[in-house]
This record gives structure tokens, sequence and C-alpha cells, in this order.
């Protein structure tokens, strides 16, 4: 690191002084800040240690006017161009999740998958409805109408989850950075010919179109799926701001007017045990998308989409089987899941993404040419974030252990991220007759 760079504050003193100039859009909040902290010149907020928007020594995206403008034929605007700008070609600003176009393609997608679900889980919750009816009553139906909400829920998850990784799978199996056992490729690809370079203009990794509608489609389901996790989750009424209060008794009532809230929240009964990891989990991932996708990290976040994927998938056919209480098939999805988030999001995301954000990322100093001041005061924000999201993993990777003693244990299968403090088993018996066994 040269002089100049270790003279600095802390990176992320330095990102939270680029974080308070972009949303107070001045630099005069320096003068409210106490004990001299943001005053020249050593002060470590002050405006000599500002620095500029890392993504303005990139090469700008092609936007749609100025692909246009760069065909052969006259500018004219066409379903055909439209096609060839987002789909045939690279390093357009659909690539930029931050940009106007992407926003408006997000909003899009968002609705999108908002009506499609509002078709299909209605239909994938009358399947559940009649296969829990079948296995275990009426009665059962009757006292389990979150689990059948849920039930539709997890089939949408479970049929995406597995399109999507099939398409990673394939759209990703001859990437070099993928080639772990290839010493020119590999994750330091993640890094070198990075579009800050200013050594080899040429080789700046482009984002294809593929990639491109990758990012947007995950982007979208995440946010959905934080959307889909607060409805959920809570239960809102809205309410009178005034109120009557009658106080006294004896013909001597008096009645006063109190303000209240607006909007009364409640917890749903479909509210997951394990509400709060999720949601952190799902404000990280979505910081991390639009932080990746706007600084041109696309090749690092689709590694960390594919591993997420894959063990998602386990996941859900894990909670479909105990919704339905199939033992022996709840005991192999849960084994499988087990196995699977073990080895991709505690093995691989860790010691071969992680691991390569933390010792390889300095190649876009040395091989690239990147200002060192940019990389100081990024890199804590995506060390942190990714290192939250590992966090996470091994908090619901011991709460499986948890439900694996209990399975082992007692013979029950207890859903501990739906049900912080275990469900209620059914008997072998049911008030229709005997239970039906997968």
């Amino acid at each position: 690191m040269s002089a100049d760079v270790a003279s600095y504050p802390p990176g992320v003193v330095m990102f939270l002084g680029k974080v308070l100039d972009f949303t107070t859009g001045t630099l005069t909040w320096r003068q409210f800040v106490p004990f001299g902290i943001a005053e020249n010149p050593n002060g470590w907020l002050s405006e000599k240690f500002t620095i500029g928007d890392a993504v303005s020594a990139f090469p700008p995206l092609l936007s749609y006017d100025e692909y246009l403008h760069s065909t052969v034929d006259a500018p004219s605007w066409s379903l055909q161009s439209l096609y060839d700008y987002a789909f045939e070609t690279s390093s357009t600003t659909l690539g930029d999740l931050t940009s106007y176009t992407s926003m408006c393609i997000l909003l899009v997608l968002v609705f999108l998958l908002r009506a499609i679900k509002s078709r299909l889980l209605p239909i994938f919750s009358g399947i559940g409805r009649r296969a829990g009816r079948a296995t275990h009553g009426v009665e059962w139906e009757r006292k389990n109408e979150e689990r059948i909400a849920k039930f539709g829920e997890y089939v949408f998850r479970l049929i995406f989850h597995s399109a999507v990784s099939a398409y990673g799978i394939w759209y990703f199996r001859n990437k070099p950075w993928w080639d772990l056992d290839n010493e020119d490729a590999g994750t330091k690809l993640l890094f070198i010919d990075h579009d800050s370079t200013v050594i080899r203009e040429d080789a700046r990794h482009p984002i294809e179109p593929g990639m491109a509608w990758y990012y947007l489609v995950q982007c979208a389901y995440n946010l959905e799926a934080m959307l889909s996790l607060l409805e959920l989750s809570f239960a809102f009424t809205f309410q009178w701001p005034l109120r009557v209060e009658r106080s006294g008794k004896d013909g001597n009532v008096q009645s006063t007017i109190q303000p209240q809230s607006p909007l009364l929240i409640a917890w749903r009964p479909t509210v997951r045990g394990d509400f709060q990891e999720m949601f952190i989990h799902h404000v990280v991932t979505n910081l991390l998308i639009l932080g990746s996708s706007y600084f041109r990290f696309t090749r690092i976040g689709s590694m960390v989409f594919l591993v997420h994927d894959i063990s998602d998938v386990p996941v859900d056919m894990s909670k479909l089987a105990n919704f339905l209480k199939w033992k022996k098939t709840t005991i192999f999805c849960f084994v499988t899941m087990v196995l699977v988030w073990l080895a991709t999001r505690l093995i691989v995301l860790p010691f071969v993404i992680y691991r390569s954000v933390l010792t390889e990322s300095y190649l876009l100093v040395s091989a690239n040419g990147l200002d060192p001041i940019y990389f100081y005061c990024y890199r804590p924000i995506f060390y942190t974030l990714i290192g939250l999201i590992i966090l996470l993993h091994l908090v619901w990777f011991l709460m499986f252990i948890r439900m694996g003693i209990l399975l082992i244990t007692r013979g029950e299968a207890h859903d501990l991220s739906e049900h912080k403090k275990g469900e209620a088993q059914l008997s072998e018996q049911t008030e229709n007759g005997t239970k039906k066994k997968n």
C-alpha cells in the first residue's frame, strides 16, 4: 500500500463520508460534526479525504439510444432493435441494476412475478389441501390453514429454484472462473481484466445478455420474496386516528378523545420462526445484488447466486415433505438438504468465493491498475456483507443440526425455521381413520 493510501483514515470511515455526501447532496454537513472529526486538514471525515465514484473510472455501458446510433442503418425504434439490444448485445445498461432502464424492467418483472403467483399459489395450495386431507384427515385440514398457505408458496419456490439452478449450471458450465483446477483460470478471473483496468482496455469483462438477464430475474425474485415474507408475517389494519375513551360510572361517564396510530400491525399465524434471520438475509442479499451489479462484479455475484439456488432446491423439497408428514421422504430430503447446504453454503461460498474476495481482490490494483484509494474505501462493505451472509448460513446449519437431533432422539420432524419452539406432532391415528404412509 502506498504512503498516500496509508495516510488515509480507515476505509469504513471513508465509505461513511461518501454515503453522507450522497444522501445529503452537499458537503456542508461537516460543519455540524463535533470534536473536529470533519475539520480540515486531518479530520477523518474532512473534505480532504473525500473520494470520487469508482465507477466513473469504468467504461460507460451502452444505452439503447447509443446502440441505435451505432447501427449501420439509420437509427429508429423497432421491436427488432429492442430485441437485439436486450438479448444480443453485451455490456448494455441492463447490466447495471441501478440504471433507469434496469429499474423499469425490475419493476415490471416484480409485478409479473406477483401476477403469476396470484394465479398459481391457489392451485398449489389446493394440491396441498387435498394431499393433507388424504394423508391426515379433515380435522388436520381445519387446523392447518397456515400450513396450506405456505405449501403453495414453497411449491412455487421449488419450481423457481429448480429452473434457475438448471439455467445457471448450463450457462456457467464452461465459464473459466469456475475452472478451479486451471492455474491460468479460476477465481483470479473474477478480478483480472475487470472493467476497472487501465492496462488492457480490450480485455475488460463483458456483461453478456445471459448474465444481465440472470441478474435481472434474480433481483426481481429476491425483491418479490422479501415482499412475500412481509405479507406472510404481518397483518396491516387501518383504523381511525382518533378513539373515544369513556371513564367513570353511575351516570358520571366522561368521554375523551385520544389519538391513536392509523395503522395497526400484528403478527400473522403464517409468520416464519426464523423471520429475523430471513429478513436480514433478504436485505443483505439485495444490497449485494445491487452493489455487485453497480461495481460490475457480476461474475462473483453469479457464483453466489448459483450456490444459493442449488442448495435451496432440497430445502424446498424438505419443507414440502415435512408439510405432508411423510416421514421417510422427510428424512431423505432432510439429509440431502444438510449435505448440499454444507457443501455449497459452508464450503464453496466461504472457502472458494469468499476466500477469493479476501485474498485475490487486490488484483484489481496490482494487475488492473485501479486506484488503490477506491479499493481501500469500498472493500470493507463487501467483506462485511458476504461475511454476514455466511454467518447466517451457519446459524441455519446449527438449526438443522437441532432438527436432526430431534428427528433421531424423538422420531419427530420439527421444522424450526417455521416454528421456533417446534410444531405439534400428529398422532398415529386421526379422527378420520388411519394415516396413509408414503
